[in-house]
């Protein structure tokens, strides 16, 4: 089985290459690693390439014409593009276009800042299902959601006979993957559920002992400058920026500089 790793990159702010060093050094399957380039900046575009290129990684360009203007609140009014929805417009791309397209075997939809962290192989984690992946719960309306979210998604695409099926737009109350609710509730035996461990919640555990040091440095961090840690599944460490990139409060523009030079300096030479 052919695995596909899809990262996704809007910006050059997370190190790839360091991200994709560990999947040369602990994924055990037959891969490859495809990063989508999904910056709206001509400038950050061709930064992104440049990192893909020194690195040996296939860069491919997500169509900008796929997003459109947010639809709801201040995004409408604005006439600005959703960040969330155009996460999930990429991926809804990448999955009922490119990977189809392609005729690939197994996908997984990932971060870019998400990585293995020890010897892993997804189709030991996939399995016989049609999905494995991480989830969110909400509750809307006194009504309780469980979706697919696509920070750690393996798609078994040769057993998935309608690639539409799958839907990771945003709903109301819901972020992205929010309408594969449907899917999870329609195929809710053939989704193997992810489970996140954070981080904060593993230091002192003794499996995790080679990296109590970083763990440990980086959570002080988090807790000096009120920013999130990362969490850990199924061998990948997610590093956990997201939204977090944009914040404007000066201590927490601080704080991840701070983290991102202390994970530079323990993995970059770490494999």
């Amino acid at each position: 089985m052919k695995v596909s790793i899809f990262a996704f990159a809007v910006n050059d702010k997370f190190p790839i290459d360091i991200a994709h060093r560990h999947y040369q050094r602990y994924l055990k399957d037959d891969w490859e690693y495809v990063l989508f380039n999904d910056a709206a900046d001509p400038k950050m575009e061709a930064a992104i390439d440049a990192i893909a290129r020194r690195n040996l990684v296939r860069s491919v360009r997500v169509p900008q014409s796929i997003h459109t203007f947010g639809h709801a609140g201040i995004f409408r009014r604005r006439r600005l593009i959703n960040p969330s929805e155009a996460f999930a417009n990429t991926v809804n791309w990448a999955v009922r276009e490119y990977a189809t397209e392609a005729g690939l075997e197994t996908v997984v939809l990932t971060h870019a800042d998400v990585f293995p962290y020890c010897d892993v192989r997804v189709s030991g984690i996939v399995q016989n299902k049609l999905v494995a992946s991480t989830v969110e719960f909400r509750c809307v309306d006194g009504a309780e959601w469980c979706y697919l979210y696509p920070a750690l998604t393996m798609i078994n695409m040769k057993a998935l006979k309608d690639p539409a099926e799958l839907d990771f737009s945003v709903e109301p109350g819901l972020d992205v993957g929010g309408r594969t609710k449907d899917f999870l509730r329609k195929h809710a035996s053939s989704v193997r559920v992810l489970t996140r461990q954070l981080v904060r919640d593993l230091v002192g555990e003794p499996a995790f002992s080679p990296f109590l040091e970083y763990f440990a440095a980086d959570l002080a961090i988090c807790g000096e400058h009120h920013i999130d840690a990362g969490w850990l599944c199924e061998g990948f460490y997610h590093y956990g920026a997201g939204s977090q990139w944009n914040a404007t409060n000066p201590a927490a523009v601080k704080g991840h500089k701070k983290r991102m030079d202390l994970f530079v300096n323990y993995f970059a030479d770490a494999v």
